[in-house]
């Protein structure tokens, strides 16, 4: 564990293309560096009809910015020596050439909230007229880059410069791309004055606890030791005497920074959580937990509402509890990273009213950092006596070499059919609506029938209709099923008759209608507008056809349509899976060939509620993927399409508690997350859904949450429990399980962020994140957790845009907690 920093350029990750470095013949005094980037080939393909996606061969990174062109980008990742000054990027594109397109380039979704609540507003997918309505092209530049510093793969400090170069770009008024072949990216810098970091380590292990868990902490010491892991523990107490800072947050971070510099650590493990499960004060003020703490935490001020405001004065999230705090100690040059760059003493502070925003936080971490959120001396011997017996020996293969995975339908990502019935010429009487779905493999869906009284002498009576769910009777014994349509636009014995009609449905009746208008109705000069749903409910059963047809009560058909290659994706299971979507697979998609996949989808009919889940975790796994929605109390999803909406569509698949303040007052077992009994096959577990990891809950301010629910007047204290008791968080939960459960976990503890449709892989936000540990693992066999875990940030912060306006991707990284031990060796010593 022995880190070596180098003054001479270190390397470089190809992340987003191909890549070669042509480097100067100069070493260690090195001033510039040079590189040639070859683009590879570009496809068009078209898209929903009406678009063109653009792809590169081998990318799998894009520029993705709400309602403007989805095109594809190529990251270089550079490393630079430790505290490089005055780093200057110039690329020059070359080779460049001009084509002209039929259609135009496909608008970018937005980056959205996993638990969408009613009555959201945000950006459809639709073209942005800023940019689709003028010649200018887009983007505005060749390239962009940042510069930070971090830890590389080989846990090595170095100065990271990530350029994104823009090899496309589009001019939307005049249908034209600019196509670069090749492009030179020159790289200038001032080396740095000194390194900071020891040249031979002391400790790679730096514990940080209260004085009162000291005793069981020693144990664990010693077991580190006895592998080869030097490890040291420090007490709050003594770091709040030694150090001076703002408050205990940041002395306990100046003391990780001298740890970096006087000892070379690798990894920093936090024991202490709240001290209650029944009151704990998750809060000292906007910025700090610490009264009511064992070892405080940061908060961010971080506020999603001016991008995605759910109602007036209200928002998602004021902030949320970010580790990365502790394990983010250096900015660009070196210097310390407080978090607070304009110091007006507010951390971490975007979209804050009244606030400045708190641009060019680093954000790639310098240590790997993991917690053990421990209430109480039993917890903290329960975790330490896992990881003892976790790590003694290697694993059994039995179990460890399976990965188990749960998941469905994230969001409801079904096109407009936008079907136009045209009346005007037909005469008055009944009328039967069809429709059926066909998947690529030419199987035939059942009819939808909907039978309609066209009267022009009296008023129109239209009703919307969402009933899917009754031809998959019953849903937890449907799927996999054949393909679905489903007309929802009108109803069983509906009037159109001689006035116009508009609806929009609300959340509670079309999932998601804000995002695509899926289910509006319309009918507008003797025009109906057909709207619905078509999808083939089995895993990765992501294009359909659908036949819309109407006959007349002599049985002659009067119109006929067809929507063809209508997409719908169930973005969970593409992000846990094995398939691959614009590039970038899913979990398993990463893992070792002798792994075993327990695959538990709600299109394959292995998902439809808790017992499936309890089942299948108790009988172990190396690792436990799940993707979907959740809260500090349940993690759960959907059937895939959503049928019915969510009261019918939705499953819960694993809760902490079912106390609940309201009768029945509690479901049986009272704690279902605590009746697993996978013993001592442990998995890593990465939950992906909002709110899991949030690991500030206590049961009375849990039940608190609900009276802000009916009394506006009440401030939220943002526990996102609707008002169940709950003592400690979904993915904590698991952790501290002294039955089973998990040895680790990673997840979310704020609101979650992804991306609906075919993006859902390659978007950001918590899909990718989730999926990119995956990858470390298995792909780049980081085989340490908090390796695996630190590249995931690392990577994350290198791919994408920290600067993004709903500030979802910095959110994405900030929030990404992981709970458990940073040093833990994965399966185990031999």
């Amino acid at each position: 564990m022995r880190k070596i920093v180098s003054f001479a350029v270190i390397g470089m990750l190809v992340i987003g293309g191909l890549g070669a470095f042509v480097f100067n013949e100069a070493q260690a005094a090195s001033q510039s560096t040079e590189m040639r980037l070859t683009v590879p080939a570009l496809t068009t393909h078209p898209y929903q009809e009406q678009y063109v996606e653009v792809i590169l061969e081998n990318t799998d990174a894009y520029l993705m910015e709400a309602g403007k062109p989805v095109l594809p980008k190529m990251v270089e990742s550079i490393e630079l020596p430790f505290g490089t000054r005055n780093v200057r990027v110039e690329v020059v594109p070359r080779q460049v050439k001009e084509h002209t397109l039929a259609a135009p380039v496909r608008p970018a979704p937005a980056l959205m909230p996993l638990a969408a609540a009613q009555n959201t507003v945000m950006a459809a997918p639709q073209g942005d007229p800023a940019v689709y309505a003028h010649g200018d092209y887009y983007p505005s530049t060749w390239y962009d880059y940042r510069v930070g510093c971090g830890l590389n793969a080989a846990g090595e400090h170095v100065t990271h410069v990530a350029v994104h170069f823009y090899p496309v770009r589009y001019a939307p008024a005049a249908h034209s791309l600019m196509v670069a072949g090749q492009a030179d990216i020159r790289v200038s810098f001032e080396q740095p004055s000194r390194n900071p970091f020891p040249i031979v380590d002391t400790y790679d292990l730096a514990i940080i606890a209260p004085g009162g868990f000291a005793r069981e902490l020693e144990r664990l010491v010693e077991h580190k030791e006895n592998h080869g892991v030097r490890t040291v523990l420090k007490t709050t107490d003594d770091i709040y005497s030694e150090y001076d800072g703002v408050d205990e947050a940041e002395k306990i971070k100046y003391f990780i920074k001298d740890a970096l510099e006087e000892w070379g650590i690798s990894y920093v493990m936090l024991v202490g959580g709240l001290k209650s499960q029944f009151w704990a004060r998750p809060r000292d003020n906007a910025n700090i937990g610490a009264r009511g703490w064992h070892l405080p935490v940061r908060y961010t001020n971080l506020w999603d509402e001016p991008a995605f405001p759910l109602q007036e004065d209200t928002i998602y999230d004021p902030g949320v509890i970010s580790d990365l705090y502790y394990a983010d100690i250096y900015k660009a040059g070196g210097q310390f990273e407080d978090w607070d760059p304009n110091g007006d003493g507010v951390f971490a502070a975007w979209n804050k009213p009244n606030v400045e925003n708190d641009t060019g936080l680093d954000l790639y971490p310098d240590v790997a950092v993991g917690r053990l959120a421990c209430r109480s001396i039993r917890e903290v011997k329960t975790l330490v006596d896992k990881i003892i017996t976790y790590e003694s020996g290697p694993c059994d293969e039995s179990w460890f070499k399976k990965m188990t995975v749960f998941s469905g339908d994230g969001f409801l990502d079904q096109v407009d059919l936008n079907i136009k019935w045209d009346t005007s010429e037909l005469p008055d009487g009944e009328y039967t609506i069809y429709a059926q779905s066909i998947n690529d493999e030419d199987e035939e869906g059942p009819l939808d029938v909907v039978n309609v009284t066209l009267d022009k002498s009296a008023p129109t009576d239209l009703n919307f209709n969402h009933d899917d769910h009754l031809k998959l009777q019953p849903l937890d014994d449907a799927y996999p099923a054949p393909p679905i349509a489903e007309i929802c636009t009108v109803s069983e014995g509906d009037v159109l008759g001689n006035t116009d009609y508009h609806y929009e449905p609300g959340e509670s009746e079309a999932y998601l209608n804000w995002f695509t208008h899926w289910a509006n109705m319309d009918y507008t000069d003797q025009v109906l507008t057909i709207r619905g749903k078509s999808y083939d409910p089995q895993p990765y059963g992501n294009l359909t056809h659908i036949h819309v047809w109407i006959e007349n009560s002599q049985d002659q058909q009067v119109f006929s349509a067809w929507r063809n290659n209508t997409e719908m994706f169930y973005e969970g299971e593409w992000a846990v899976g094995d398939h691959v979507v614009k590039g970038r697979g899913g979990g398993l998609y990463y893992m070792p060939e002798d792994f075993e996949h327990n695959v538990l989808y709600t299109s394959n009919g292995r998902l439809t509620g808790q017992p499936d889940v309890l089942e299948a975790w108790s009988e172990g796994a190396g690792f436990v993927f799940m993707s979907g929605h959740g809260s500090p109390n349940v993690w759960g999803d959907h059937y895939p399409g959503v049928p019915g909406n969510r009261q019918y569509g939705s499953i819960t698949g694993l809760q902490v508690t079912q106390l609940r303040p309201w009768f029945p007052y509690v479901g049986f077992p009272a704690f279902p997350i605590d009746s697993l009994s996978n013993g001592e096959k442990l998995p890593v577990a990465v939950i992906g859904g909002c709110h899991n990891s949030q690991f500030n809950v206590s049961m009375v301010p849990a039940v608190f949450h609900a009276l802000h629910l009916f009394f506006r007047f009440i401030p939220d204290n943002y526990m996102w429990t609707y008002g169940q008791p709950v003592p400690e968080c979904f993915s904590w939960r698991l952790v501290r399980n002294p039955d089973g459960g998990a040895i680790a976990s990673m997840g979310n503890t704020g609101l979650g962020y992804g991306v609906p449709g075919r993006d859902c892989t390659s978007g950001g936000g918590d899909a990718w994140i989730t999926i990119e540990f995956f990858r470390q693992y298995g792909a780049e066999e980081q085989h340490v957790l908090g390796d695996a875990y630190r590249q995931c940030q690392a990577t994350y912060v290198t791919t994408f845009d920290m600067t993004d306006l709903g500030a979802g991707h910095t959110k994405t990284v900030q929030q990404w907690v992981l709970m458990g031990d940073p040093s833990l060796m994965i399966g185990g010593y031999e």
